[in-house]
């Protein structure tokens, strides 16, 4: 199988696209219901079946994308595939306190206040917004993490080099 040619710019590009296809699965729910309002449903077991195949195909879809191109990111990083002129994108990104660490927490903030109005006594709904944030915020964490620079595998606590623990009130 040959090496993936994409640059660092273009998987960044495709793990948002794969977060983003991925959140738009919910809003399959609200085209099923605007279809069925306007007279088109058929069976109700055929609407909820046809809703849950194209929820699945829009989330496995972007979940599979996101995690691709996560994965080359991260394994392109760990093996030097690129110069550092085109990894300036992906600093810049890591680098970037909104994008990478504000962002996240902003649209989990934002899905939790959408739960509570969707959720609330007048309104009833499915909280489509909170799963769309959440989705969200998921998929700009696990890019983050992707971006991180490769961890040293050695253990950090190195315990070989100290002397046994003996105590002379043992036993006692």
């Amino acid at each position: 199988m040959q090496p993936s040619k994409a640059n660092p710019a273009r998987l960044i590009g495709l793990s948002i696209l794969g977060s983003v296809i991925a959140a738009s699965a919910f809003l399959v729910i609200l085209v099923a219901e605007s279809f069925r309002d306007r007279g088109h449903g058929g069976s109700l077991g055929g609407i909820i079946i046809a809703n849950l195949i194209a929820m699945l195909a829009f989330l496995c879809g972007g979940w599979y994308l996101s995690f691709w191109s996560q994965q080359e990111l991260s394994n392109g990083i760990a093996s030097d595939r690129w110069t550092e002129e085109q990894l300036r994108l992906v600093h810049a990104f890591s680098e970037s306190r909104i994008l990478a660490k504000v962002a996240p927490i902003a649209l989990l903030v934002l899905g939790i206040i959408l739960y509570l109005i969707e959720t609330s006594g007048w309104h009833h709904s499915s909280s489509i917004g909170f799963w769309v944030c959440f989705i969200l915020s998921h998929g700009l964490m696990a890019l983050n993490r992707s971006l991180a620079a490769p961890k040293d595998s050695q253990s950090t606590l190195w315990l070989e080099t100290s002397a046994p623990l003996r105590s002379e009130h043992w036993g006692e």
